[in-house]
């Protein structure tokens, strides 16, 4: 039977689990081939496994034949890297190998684009999940379901890797792997350097992926930097200084919160005849269900905002329907009664669209396990890491807007905040210092929080840098009257800094800043509280997406404009007795006992025809990171749900204005910026 090893992967494809006669025919060619000694060892060993999978089907043991064969196929690849890798490794050095590996990682002409994007998608996915096990994994060495989750998720990289001819990336996953079963064989301990060295093979993986996805891209193939030393390493630690012991700061403890299950995967073996059927079919991954396979489907994110974009036009066109005359006139009631129903279904359809786009914090909380794991290390410092609220949700468009935000608050708290060992030994806290970084929905927004056990804010020290870059005066009655929380917001000061030394952790005073533009960008909120001593907390307060808001519609002059509900405090018509001129300060506006600084739209914005009569006016109290502001209008016409559109380059950096709306009407209604008016106010009145 002349058959090669390449014929058999191109024939299993044409196979179907319940054609046994087709199987029992492949089962003999596989069995001849893995008697040919002219592949290598590695080869027929990976030969037989298939073998074994196919025999598992044709005798009705398989429990998922569809999945038995596509490991048989996984393994047939594997054989066939092998036996090319073994063939190079005769032709030339290790050296050379890693050459050819990077001339053969150019992607074919013939490579589907969009089978491979589907690759790199799914090997980031999986990825995650391994870098996730090894952290677990750092804090309970023994945990061998977290070793399979790894073992699993570089195990499928590889055999698919190998498929695409993606040589970088089989060579490393291979390598990789071997080194893994060092620790799930408990040849080695999970801990140390070991543990350095396998987040690394992580993060070199990371890095293969996003060089495939640019060369799908067009962009030129560029090795990552320290790929070949990586290897090196990875073949034989030992020799390179790597041990459990070459890495002295502690792990850092993850989240218990979330009880994530994870799957024990099948062993490998060196020889053929090692493992029986029955331990490899008690030791397979259990197949999901079709139903829970089918459950999802993969949509390009382009399409899905398009369609969300769409179901908003929906909206506006269906606003300015209800609003027509001839419905408001309840002449055809019929016609009335239809509406009504079609604006129950447009309310749903609104609402269901909004929440295609809705995902989990989990990855991006889980992203900062490994960022504060390195920085212990990094600092000397103990630190426990926890989290809760991981599945709480949020506009996906947004998770990229708080990841840096949260990457600073963490770096800070990590540099600042937290207290070597000794110090907290000299204050009687524990050694290990504590992280939490949890997320909640609250009216209507999600809040998002990082808390610290670490020394907290001095507010004498903050004041002290704050007289010396002339933001204050020394007068002692000024600083007296100054709250704890506008001390704590000098942080958010650009280029305001305590620290003493200056690293490459923090200490420039330009992270906190990014922090308060990032979270302003996303119409949300950031607070500060924090006791000397104790520890801090960090609040993002963030609006649920960004697409649409609740809003309060109001008029100045002819002019309609749109309010975030979210930042009213109340609406008041100002009686004559409440309304005073204050030097320098301008208007104000009496209110339970606290002066209010009033501020005219109508002035701002320069529109003609508004009310100048206050007590003819309506003042609107709205609050920006605890400071409270009267925006004077002339009339509150109702609140309705906003669907926000963006103003283009040209306009974007309009003061006080943060985007704007079609109205019912047909008209253009721009959206306050709430924060940008508070500042303007405050602003004009220390001009005053």
């Amino acid at each position: 039977m002349n058959i090669s090893i390449h014929d058999a992967a191109a024939l299993l494809i044409q196979l179907e689990p319940d054609d046994a006669a087709e199987l029992t025919r492949y089962h003999e060619m596989l069995k001849a081939l893995s008697g040919d000694v002219s592949y290598p060892e590695s080869s027929r060993n990976k030969i037989a496994e298939a073998m074994r999978n196919i025999a598992e089907i044709i005798a009705g043991k398989s429990l998922y034949p569809d999945k038995s064969m596509e490991e048989a196929g996984k393994q047939i690849q594997e054989a066939i890297y092998l036996m090319e890798q073994d063939q190079t490794e005769e032709a030339a050095g290790d050296g050379e190998d890693m050459d050819k590996s990077e001339s053969e990682s150019y992607i074919s002409e013939d490579m589907d684009p969009e089978l491979l994007a589907a690759f790199i998608t799914e090997s980031g996915e999986l990825i995650i999940k391994a870098e996730e096990a090894l952290l677990s994994l750092e804090n309970n060495p023994e945990d061998t379901e977290a070793v399979g989750v790894v073992f699993r998720a570089i195990h499928t990289i590889k055999g698919t890797s190998a498929f695409f001819n993606l040589a970088l990336l089989t060579e490393l996953s291979h390598r990789a792997e071997s080194f893994l079963s060092r620790i799930r064989d408990k040849e080695i301990r999970y801990s140390g350097g070991y543990a350095d060295l396998a987040l690394r093979s992580v993060d070199m993986i990371k890095d293969i992926l996003n060089m495939v996805k640019d060369i799908l891209e067009n962009k030129p193939f560029v090795k990552p930097d320290g790929y070949d030393t990586l290897m090196i390493t990875l073949k034989n630690p030992e020799s390179e200084g790597i041990s459990d012991k070459s890495a002295v700061q502690q792990p850092v403890p993850v989240s218990q919160e979330e009880n994530i299950s994870l799957l024990p995967i099948r062993e490998e073996e060196t020889s053929a005849d090692k493992t029986e059927e029955s331990d490899v079919q008690a030791m397979s991954p259990k197949e999901p269900s079709k139903q829970s396979a089918e459950s999802s489907v993969r949509v390009p994110i382009e399409r899905l905002d398009r369609f969300i974009d769409m179901v908003g036009e929906l909206v506006v066109a269906h606003s300015m329907v209800v609003q027509d005359e001839v419905l408001s006139s309840g002449v055809h009631y019929d016609l009335v009664k239809k509406v009504a129903h079609t604006s129950k279904i447009v309310r749903e359809l609104q609402s269901m669209s909004m929440s295609m786009r809705m995902i989990p914090l989990k990855a991006t909380f889980r992203k900062m396990a490994r960022l504060v794991r390195d920085l212990a290390r990094k600092t000397g410092k103990n630190i426990s890491f926890v989290t809760e609220g991981e599945d709480t949700e949020i506009d996906r468009n947004m998770v990229d807007f708080i990841n840096d935000p949260l990457i600073h608050m963490v770096r800070n708290a990590i540099d600042h905040g937290i207290e070597t060992p000794e110090e907290r030994g000299k204050t009687d806290k524990p050694p290990v210092g504590t992280i939490q970084l949890s997320a909640y929905h609250s009216a209507g927004n999600v809040v998002v929080e990082i808390r610290d056990d670490g020394k907290g804010f001095d507010r004498d020290i903050i004041l002290n840098k704050a007289i010396e870059r002339g933001l204050f005066s020394g007068d002692p009655e000024i600083l007296a009257a100054i709250s704890d929380r506008e001390v704590y917001n000098l942080i958010f000061e650009p280029g305001f800094s305590t620290a003493k030394i200056v690293s490459d952790i923090s200490g420039r005073g330009v992270g906190m800043d990014v922090v308060r533009k990032n979270v302003e960008a996303l119409r949300g909120q950031i607070e500060i509280q924090s006791q000397y001593g104790q520890g801090s907390i960090f609040k993002m307060n963030l609006p649920l997406t960004l697409a649409i808001i609740d809003g309060m519609v109001v008029r100045v002059g002819h002019q309609t404009y749109v309010a975030p509900t979210l930042s009213i405090v109340r609406s008041v018509q100002p009686k004559p007795e409440d309304i005073t001129t204050v030097l320098k300060r301008g208007e104000m506006l009496l209110l339970q006992g606290n002066l209010i600084p009033l501020f005219r739209l109508a002035s701002l914005f320069e529109i003609r025809g508004a009310e100048e009569e206050l007590t003819k006016s309506i003042v609107m109290v709205v609050e920006d990171d605890g400071r409270q502001v009267g925006l004077i209008i002339d009339e509150l016409i109702g609140s309705q749900q906003i669907v926000i559109k963006t103003l283009g380059d040209i306009f974007k950096n309009i003061p006080g204005i943060s985007g704007s709306a079609i109205m019912p009407n047909g008209r253009v209604g721009l959206i306050l910026d709430v924060g940008g008016l508070v500042r303007l106010a405050n602003g004009a009145v220390i001009k005053k």
